[in-house]
């Protein structure tokens, strides 16, 4: 039977396994606002050009510098031949050692790196007490998709294979949860482990987006809409082809994990999720979805204080420590019979 989270007062469930958490705090209306009055202008009105698209790895540069998360041990290392930081929690751990989450930061493609997705990598690993692989992946205006796809199956593939994880947790935000995804589609077409779980935070589920006449960011805190259709056309860029679905939901469902996915209500990629999870539900699979007013768009990336974010982790938490233990039984019940 799929796991159900036991609402709290401060949820709504509405027809299982959709999870509706009503009850905002106070920070979350002028972060809204804020991003609405402020940051969507903004983004509304960068250039997408070649020199707009470079010039945004200025703010990954800036959150390199900034303040560092506690409590972890971080890493620099090479992952698929890609760059990448390893985040460890520090102190006494029950963690398992055969498990590991592969991280696969959000930004459209074009923006975001290790920098700007150091804290919350940092909590999913003191939350899930194993270590975080949080990949720099290559993204526009250098590669399209198809080499961010290659360069994070590339990573999961070296993680079970060269490294000796038994288990792995894929997650990513927005652009990143796209890429999680289709590494559950690589790891079926390629005889993989399937990951133990899939982890979305706002995550992009149709390459398509920008072309859907039913989609809208009217109600979105900070995305434009606008700029996902100048922004798509690039995405096809090689030098590695795209390959396989670009709509999420074209996956066979029988290929995925147990999935958990956050999104802020109403924001532009919150009706695909409902649907995927739905779907994901009715074919047998686990699969949440959790739904926070008055948030803004990947919120559980930001606000380390911010009690939403806190909450989004914990849940996430807890949903990828079952898959876990389970796929370890598994595995152990395996290795039972094998003996």
């Amino acid at each position: 039977m799929p796991h159900r989270t036991r609402p709290t007062p401060a949820q709504e469930v509405f027809g299982m396994p959709i999870v509706q958490h009503r009850k905002a705090s106070a920070l979350s209306y002028p972060i809204w606002v804020g991003s609405r009055l402020f940051l969507k202008p903004l983004l509304s009105l960068w250039p997408l050009n070649r020199e707009g698209m470079a010039g945004l790895f200025l703010i990954d540069r800036m959150f390199a510098v900034g303040p560092k998360p506690h409590n972890v041990v971080r890493e620099q290392i090479r992952l698929g031949d890609r760059p990448a930081e390893v985040i460890l929690p520090t102190g006494p751990s029950r963690r398992d050692s055969d498990t590991a989450i592969l991280y696969l930061h959000g930004g459209a493609f074009v923006v975001g790196g290790v920098g700007t997705h150091r804290s919350i990598a940092a909590r999913l690993s003191r939350a899930c007490e194993v270590p975080v692989f949080s990949l720099v992946y290559r993204q526009l205006p250098a590669a399209g998709v198809g080499t961010s796809v290659s360069d994070a199956m590339s990573a999961y593939r070296e993680l079970l294979t060269e490294r000796g994880y038994r288990r792995v947790v894929v997650a990513g935000d927005s652009a990143g949860g796209f890429l999680a995804a289709k590494v559950v589609e690589g790891a079926a077409a390629q005889g993989l482990p399937a990951p133990a779980a899939l982890i979305g935070f706002s995550p992009l589920l149709d390459l398509d987006l920008a072309d859907n006449p039913d989609r809208s960011s009217r109600s979105d805190a900070y995305i434009p809409l606008s700029q996902l259709v100048k922004l798509a056309p690039h995405f096809l860029r090689g030098p590695v082809a795209f390959t396989g679905v670009r709509r999420i939901a074209d996956l066979e469902l029988e290929d995925f994990p147990p999935t958990i996915m956050i999104t802020a209500e109403n924001e532009l990629l919150e009706p695909d999720v409902i649907d995927l999870v739905e779907n994901l539900d009715e074919a047998g699979v686990r699969a949440e979805a959790h739904s926070y007013s008055w948030q803004i768009h990947a919120f559980p990336v930001f606000g380390s204080h911010h009690r939403e974010t806190l909450e989004a982790i914990e849940v996430s938490a807890e949903f990828a420590g079952r898959a876990i233990r389970e796929a370890k039984s598994a595995d152990d019940r395996e290795n039972k019979w094998a003996g």
